[in-house]
């Protein structure tokens, strides 16, 4: 300890520094959130505006929205003209994405303790309902939930397709399977395979229009139904995409043995999802924060891969392999 009115031991401004900017990183979120709110970025469509025409455009005071406008370039969303007038930044075409699901997500975040204390998904607390129940009473949030889950899904189905061996199936089911973006890739790039699409009707509604577009429709059955409960039987291979971190281990159980009474005799299952990089790795941070994403949100978690082996065993399935498909995303084949 440094004596009374003597220098600080080296290094610890800097730590103090650090830390304040972790503790205040609310701030640069919350702003970026805020701008979503507001359409800032729909209103910027890249010929800069004067903060007059943008504060009359999203109904707000100008004068606080110059200041926003501001911060919003220290951190680049927006680039301030010499003239005062106002641009998209470099950050500007990730903001949709990242903010899918918007202000909810960070009103879910700051009640974080109440899912440390119940392991619980705080969203339940903050809205009175589960996630997906609120999306389906939330048509254009549910919108770019869904146009965001299909980007993710372009970062690894192309990965998966080379991967794995779909010769000797004869009916794919993809649970979980959204609007179809998968299950649309594997039948056109497979002919001969049959698939079904199992998801809530609301998803299902918009998956026609998919299939269609990659003239599979034919050979894709839409079955509304909850896979909590059961899948249909008689298929080859059971594909969970990007869907089991959203459930913790009890109900992620009950759907893999769902899939494994659906399976024909050696039927097969295939899990694509993010698995839980070392401490060592250089993708841990993200994937340790992304994991608390899950368990606020949803009551969900990233697995390692030894945690996917014990769920897989769990249901009756032996883990044989894990193969990296892109996305950070990992295809995980049992049987």
């Amino acid at each position: 300890m440094a004596a009374k009115g003597g220098p600080e031991p080296a290094g610890a401004a800097h730590d103090s520094d650090g830390v304040r900017q972790l503790v205040t990183g609310y701030q640069a979120a919350r702003a970026l959130l805020a701008a979503d709110e507001i359409g800032l970025l729909d209103h910027l469509d890249g010929t800069p505006q004067s903060v007059a025409t943008l504060a009359a455009a999203t109904e707000t005071h100008e004068p606080s929205l110059a200041r926003f406008l501001r911060a919003l370039a220290a951190v680049g969303l927006v680039t301030l003209k010499a003239d005062g007038r106002v641009d998209r930044g470099p950050l500007a075409d990730g903001l949709r994405d990242a903010a899918r699901i918007g202000v909810e997500n960070y009103r879910a975040w700051c009640e974080l303790p109440y899912s440390l204390r119940s392991g619980k998904p705080a969203f339940d607390r903050v809205f009175g309902m589960g996630f997906y129940r609120y999306l389906d009473s939330a048509p254009e949030r549910a919108a770019r939930f869904n146009e965001a889950l299909a980007a993710v899904s372009r970062g690894w189905i192309d990965g998966v397709l080379a991967a794995l061996d779909f010769d000797d199936d004869t009916v794919v089911a993809d649970v979980g399977g959204g609007h179809g973006s998968f299950i649309a890739a594997l039948l056109r790039r497979h002919p001969e395979l049959h698939g079904i699409l199992i998801d809530r009707p609301a998803v299902l509604a918009r998956a026609e229009a998919v299939l269609t577009a990659a003239e599979v429709a034919d050979r894709c059955r839409l079955v509304a139904m909850n896979f909590l409960e059961a899948v249909p039987a008689g298929i080859s291979t059971a594909t969970l995409c990007n869907l089991l971190t959203d459930w913790d281990d009890a109900r992620a159980t009950a759907i893999l043995k769902n899939c494994r009474a659906a399976l024909d005799k050696d039927g097969r299952l295939l899990v694509v999802d993010r698995v839980l990089p070392p401490p060592d790795d250089p993708g841990h941070r993200a994937a340790a924060f992304l994991d608390l994403f899950f368990l606020v949100l949803e009551g969900g978690c990233i697995r390692s891969r030894a945690e996917f082996e014990t769920l897989f065993e769990s249901a009756g399935f032996r883990l044989l392999r894990s193969v990296p498909v892109g996305g950070g995303f990992h295809a995980l084949e049992g049987r």
